[in-house]
C-alpha cells in the first residue's frame, strides 16, 4: 500500500532537508522511482538498488567502487523510511559514504516525523472538512435524511439521540481577514484550529458536545445537555461564558464578536430548529439592542422585544381593525408616544409624567383620550398590556422598514 501523501510532498521533503545539510539527498518510492531528489532531472527515474534497502529494512552504504557499473545511481547512504510500521521509501544521501554516513539515523529520523506530522495533519483536516459538511447538511435543511444522519455520525463516532442546543458564534470576517493577512498572522487551518480551540473551552467542551465551523463567518457548538432542568442551569452562566469568550478572541483580532442560543431538541436530526432560533435571536438583537453581544430566549428583555413579531396574522388584522379609529386621530403619535411611555414606567402616572417632561394632569387627559378613542381603560394592566404589544408590534415593523430602505 503506497501513501498518496508521501508522494505529493517528496520534493517539499527534500528542499526542507537540503536547507539543514549540505549533501544532495532524493527519496525513492517502495517501487524504486526517484520522486524527489535535490537534481530535478532525476526525479522518475529508477533507482534499483531501493527496493533491496527496503527489502532489508536497514541503512546501507554506497561507495564508489559498489555503485561502479551501477546505472542512476551515486556514492552515499540509502535510509529506508518507515511508515505505518513498515519501510514506503527510501531516503538516499549523496556523498562519500563515511562524511554522510552521520547524517543517515538522523535525517530519517527527521523526515519519518515530519510526514507523520503531515499524515496527523492531513487527517485532521479531512475530519474537520467532513465534520464541517455534516454541520451543513443538519443545520441548514429543514429536513434531512435520518439514513444519511446515522451514517455521518457512525463516521463521526458521534450519538444521535442526545439533547442539544445550539450555539453560534459569529466572527465576522476575521478568517477571511487572517487568510487576507497570513504573512503577518496565523496559518488559515492553525488560525481555526485556535479559534475553534477558544469556544471549547469557553463553553466546557464535554464528550457528546460537537463543534465546527458551519462557514467562514460562523462556528457552531452543538452542546449536549441531560435534559431542560440542566439547559436552564447552564443558561444561567452562558452570558457570562460568552462574555468572556468574546475578550479572548480580540487577542487573536477578532473583534466583532455576536453569540447566540436556540432551544434544546432531543434529537441531532431536529437541530436544524435550534439553529434557526440561535440565527432568528441574533437577527432581533443585533437590529434592535445596540451595544449586545450575546442573545439567547434566557433573557426576557429579547422575549419581551420579540413577543409583538410574534403575534399572527389573524390577531393583528383584527388588532389593526380595532385601533382604526386611534390611528387615524391627528394626535395619535403623541397619544401613543406617551401611552408607551406610561407602560415602560410601570403604569405609574407621576414617573411617567415627570420621563415625558409634561403636567401629570397633561397625562391624565392624553390616556382619557386614548380610552375613548380604543374602547380600552389604561388604567386595566391587561387593556395596557394588548395596546402596549399592539404598538410595539407596529413600531417595530415601520422601523424595520425603514432600517431594509437604509441599505437598498
Amino acid at each position: 500500500m503506497w501513501y498518496g501523501g508521501f508522494v505529493q510532498f517528496a520534493q517539499s521533503t527534500v528542499k526542507a532537508v537540503s536547507g539543514i545539510i549540505s549533501f544532495p539527498i532524493s527519496v525513492s518510492n517502495e517501487k524504486g522511482y526517484i520522486i524527489g531528489d535535490t537534481n530535478p532531472e532525476r526525479i522518475g527515474t529508477r533507482h534499483k538498488p531501493s527496493i533491496e534497502v527496503i527489502r532489508k529494512n536497514d541503512v546501507t552504504l554506497f561507495t564508489r567502487e559498489k555503485v561502479a557499473g551501477m546505472e542512476n545511481v551515486l556514492p552515499g547512504v540509502a535510509a529506508p523510511l518507515n511508515f505505518g510500521g513498515r519501510p514506503v521509501g527510501v531516503l538516499g544521501i549523496i556523498g562519500e559514504p563515511e562524511l554522510v554516513e552521520p547524517y543517515a539515523h538522523l535525517v530519517k529520523k527527521y523526515v519519518e516525523m515530519m510526514w507523520q506530522e503531515t499524515l496527523h495533519v492531513q487527517a485532521e483536516n479531512l475530519e474537520s472538512m467532513t465534520l464541517e459538511s455534516f454541520f451543513q447538511y443538519i443545520l441548514l435543511n429543514k429536513s434531512v435524511n435520518r439514513e444519511q444522519v446515522n451514517h455521518y455520525c457512525d463516521m463521526l463516532k458521534i450519538r444521535a439521540d442526545c439533547t442539544r442546543f445550539c450555539i453560534i458564534v459569529d466572527i465576522g470576517n476575521a478568517l477571511l481577514e487572517n487568510i487576507r493577512h497570513t504573512s503577518n498572522s496565523l496559518k488559515p487551518n492553525r488560525f481555526k484550529g485556535t479559534l475553534l480551540d477558544c469556544v471549547k473551552r469557553a463553553f466546557d467542551h464535554g464528550n457528546d458536545d460537537i463543534c465546527a465551523f458551519l462557514n467562514t463567518e460562523r462556528i457552531v457548538v452543538l452542546k449536549a445537555v441531560r435534559d431542560e432542568t440542566r439547559y436552564l442551569e447552564y443558561m444561567r452562566e452562558f452570558k457570562g461564558k460568552c462574555l468572556g469568550l468574546i475578550e479572548t478572541l480580540k487577542m487573536y483580532s477578532v473583534e466583532l464578536t455576536t453569540i447566540g442560543a436556540g432551544n434544546p431538541y432531543s434529537s441531532i436530526d431536529m437541530l436544524s430548529r435550534s439553529y434557526l432560533d440561535a440565527d432568528s435571536v441574533m437577527k432581533y438583537g443585533q437590529q434592535w439592542n445596540g451595544g449586545r453581544k450575546v442573545f439567547s430566549y434566557y433573557d426576557w428583555d429579547i422575549l419581551l422585544g420579540m413577543l409583538p413579531s410574534r403575534i399572527d396574522p389573524h390577531m393583528r388584522k383584527t388588532l389593526i381593525t380595532r385601533l382604526e379609529a386611534f390611528r387615524k386621530d391627528s394626535s395619535y403619535m403623541e397619544l401613543k408616544h406617551d401611552f408607551l411611555v406610561y407602560c415602560e414606567h410601570s403604569m405609574n402616572i407621576s414617573r411617567a409624567a415627570k420621563a415625558l417632561y409634561i403636567h401629570r394632569n397633561t397625562l391624565i387627559y392624553r390616556l382619557k383620550k386614548v380610552n375613548e378613542l380604543t374602547g380600552l381603560d389604561t388604567s386595566r394592566f391587561d387593556h395596557c398590556t394588548l395596546l402596549y404589544f399592539s404598538l410595539r408590534e407596529e413600531t417595530e415593523n415601520l422601523s424595520q422598514q425603514h432600517f431594509h430602505r437604509m441599505f437598498e
